[in-house]
């Protein structure tokens, strides 16, 4: 009996991590893109870009792990059933209650998994996201800029950038109202500016400083002048405000100190967070249920049951958040409906082949 078990996992290793590998990438195709307009329009860096990829990924993971279970259980049982090794198994006493205790195993492992990553990794993950994007906002705030628009959330400064140059980010016809507690701000123009270690260095500038009444005071002139705006960047308190980067634990917290008009989303989140990691366990199973018995189903029949399943499934449970989120449904039943939906098919599959096999 082990010596069947080890082989029945050893077959199925490569086909679950190609599928896990396969919606992976299926889910990172919109933030690639992203990424790359990213590289070309604003300047990123690619190992920036590779690092957000990185931190985006325990997110996907926990989503996409249950359907690339499902995939490579389906792939591994069709390939056994195709060349009779399930009969064999069979003959020699193996019934289809162990072998879905065995494959059970394998989904209790990936929920368990995606339990660590939602409570470990993915609110790290999610910190350290905006930690990266503050990051290269520090390094060169021209990312927030843009033309003909008047910024006045840095420091005591008001900015208007006439032009940004498209290749070298420099800005042209720069205005400057800094507010020093007078009743007139002082006024600096510049003629090109950059960003040089979270500071703006403006060339051929000048300033105006006014009195109370509204007369010049002073006016100078300089080659170059710089505006550090160290400080801004600096008093940034990174904050998790995205439900979908916090654990059950932060979420139960924040559901408890919300007052009754917030709390549905926290709980809608919390049983999303639950939910899709049990479907692990449900689809493990239904891929075997699927694929045994089936001997005139190849690899390409399995891949469009698999798929045409999983998007149902994710039909299901966007609709079902969607209608929890709005109040139509209660949160529980617009989460779970989508794993009710597969227990069901997995029981009718169950009665169905155990008279069979």
């Amino acid at each position: 009996m082990k010596m069947i078990n080890r082989y029945i996992l050893n077959e199925a290793k490569a086909p679950i991590f190609f599928g896990i590998s396969l919606f992976t990438f299926i889910f990172l195709i919109d933030i690639i893109v992203s990424m790359l307009e990213s590289i070309i329009v604003k300047g990123i860096s690619i190992i920036d870009v590779a690092r957000m990829i990185s931190f985006y990924l325990p997110m996907i993971l926990s989503q996409t792990i249950p359907m690339g279970i499902f995939l490579g259980v389906m792939v591994t049982f069709g390939s056994l059933t195709k060349y009779s090794e399930i009969t064999a198994i069979n003959s020699m006493g193996i019934s289809l209650n162990k072998l879905l205790k065995l494959i059970s195993i394998v989904g209790v492992i990936g929920t368990v998994f995606i339990f660590f990553l939602q409570e470990s990794i993915i609110p790290r993950s999610y910190v350290k996201l905006q930690q990266l994007s503050i990051k290269m906002v520090y390094n060169n705030p021209v990312f927030q800029l843009k033309d003909k628009v008047l910024i006045d959330e840095v420091d005591k400064y008001k900015i208007y950038i006439d032009k940004i140059d498209a290749k070298t980010k420099d800005a042209k016809n720069v205005l400057i109202f800094y507010n020093d507690n007078t009743k007139y701000p002082t006024l600096i123009t510049g003629e090109r500016t950059y960003w040089e270690s979270a500071s703006m260095i403006l060339d051929n500038s000048k300033f105006y400083r006014f009195k109370d009444n509204g007369e010049e005071q002073l006016r100078g002139e300089f080659k170059e002048k710089r505006i550090p705006l160290t400080s801004y960047f600096k008093d940034i308190e990174i904050k998790m405000k995205d439900i979908e980067g916090m654990g059950v634990g932060s979420l139960y917290k924040e559901y408890k100190q919300s007052n009754e008009n917030e709390r549905r989303p926290f709980i809608v989140e919390m049983n999303r967070k639950i939910a899709v990691p049990i479907s692990a366990i449900i689809l493990s199973i239904l891929g075997v249920l699927l694929s045994v018995g089936n001997k005139r189903s190849g690899k390409g029949t399995n891949y469009g049951v698999a798929i045409g399943i999983i998007f149902i499934y994710i039909v299901f449970l966007n609709l079902g958040m969607v209608l929890a989120y709005r109040g139509i449904v209660s949160p529980f039943l617009g989460v779970w409906f989508s794993n009710i939906f597969l227990i069901i098919l997995t029981y009718s599959l169950y009665k169905k082949k155990g008279r069979v096999i």
